[in-house]
């Protein structure tokens, strides 16, 4: 009943958030100058971002290549990396070795558990929860197509083209060689379509404004964030009336949350991945003031789009999808055909064999 002061909590150690007593210890502050930390620091008096973190569901999983049991596995259908609670005898190598700390130990159950991406949602054709109740309506999923062979190559670069590689990876689901390669592999013409009209497709590769949480883990994490836009444009001027910014350069140098925290924390240290982002960000801003508000000219927008090096079309586009998307360009689910991906049939006295258990039927369905 009396109040105290609060200085730590059970995840503020994990997230070096809160308050300083943690935050100071952040590795991403490394190498940043004492002006740029005091810009980080105030940043709690003035304007918060959140980074919402879920399993990244990688390509290269750490927890799935350290698991004893073999419990953790990637679904082939849609990327979904799930615990199997059956095999999982709770050694709990899977959360020391995930580095985005998404895999955690129930102590009732004895086993270990993490994000499932709601993968019954997901095969009903449904968004996965936290991406339908996103009041914001940040969330979007979609089908990347990837090259699978590439994965061993991807993680041998240098930090600064680890990103730059993982795109690579990702094909072009409008390319005619990409798409009769997909259907001789057996993927499904529906899933071609869905990664066609992919939000993420358009986010991560035909826009480049997305960018995966520390990818100099090469773990290739599939969640990728478009980096916060800052209200950084405003600039006061003599008479105290507000005006946007249109230099994109010193709006970037001056952004309350430096380049070079942002840059450690979604390009491993790749200054210009995140400055290219930010360009093409600020650009759609200063493009859509041009047309709606008039405090920028339109030979500002168009000079920004320039630099940015997008066209008015692409910036349309990027606004479009960013600020007016509908619940079906949000979420392009593919239908799943999980009775003829499953379905097994196998001999009842052999699994009996296996597992000490018969079954009635002659097939076997499901997870």
């Amino acid at each position: 009943g009396k109040p105290i002061e609060i200085e730590a909590g059970p995840n503020w150690d994990d997230d070096l958030g809160g308050s300083n007593i943690y935050a100071t210890n952040d590795p991403l502050l490394e190498n940043l100058s004492e002006e740029e930390k005091r810009r980080l620091f105030s940043i709690e008096q003035i304007f918060y971002f959140y980074l919402p973190r879920i399993c990244n569901h990688c390509l290269n999983a750490g927890c799935v290549a350290a698991c004893p049991s073999g419990a953790i596995y990637k679904r082939a259908e849609d990327g979904v990396v799930l615990i199997n609670q059956d095999k999982c005898r709770g050694w709990r190598m899977c959360v020391s070795s995930c580095p985005y700390k998404k895999t955690y130990y129930n102590w009732e159950t004895g086993k270990s558990e993490k994000c499932i991406l709601c993968y019954p949602r997901l095969e009903s054709g449904q968004a996965p929860a936290c991406f339908h109740s996103c009041v914001g309506r940040i969330r979007y999923l979609g089908v990347l197509l990837y090259d699978a062979d590439q994965i061993v190559d991807a993680v041998k670069v240098s930090d600064d083209q680890l990103v730059q590689r993982q795109r690579e990876m990702i094909l072009d689901p409008h390319d005619p060689k990409v798409v009769a390669a997909s259907k001789e592999s057996g993927i499904p013409d529906a899933v071609i379509t869905a990664a066609q009209r992919s939000p993420v497709y358009r986010y991560v590769k035909e826009w480049e404004l997305a960018l995966p949480l520390h990818p100099e883990y090469r773990t290739l994490p599939m969640l990728f964030y478009v980096p916060p836009l800052l209200p950084v444009l405003n600039a006061t001027q003599p008479s105290g009336a507000q005006r946007v910014e249109s230099d994109l350069f010193s709006s970037l140098e001056n952004a309350r949350v430096p380049i070079r925290y942002m840059s450690r924390l979604l390009s491993a240290g790749n200054d210009e991945l995140v400055v290219s982002a930010y360009q093409k960000m600020i650009a759609v801003r200063l493009y859509k003031r041009a047309q709606e508000v008039g405090d920028v000219t339109n030979e500002e927008a168009n000079a920004a789009l320039a630099k940015a090096r997008i066209t008015s079309e692409t910036a349309e586009a990027i606004y479009r999808l960013t600020s007016l998307p509908s619940y079906s360009e949000r979420f392009v689910i593919p239908p799943y055909s999980r009775e003829g991906d499953i379905e097994e049939v196998y001999d009842p006295q052999q699994r009996k064999a296996e597992t000490g258990f018969g079954r009635s039927q002659g097939t076997r369905r499901g997870l």
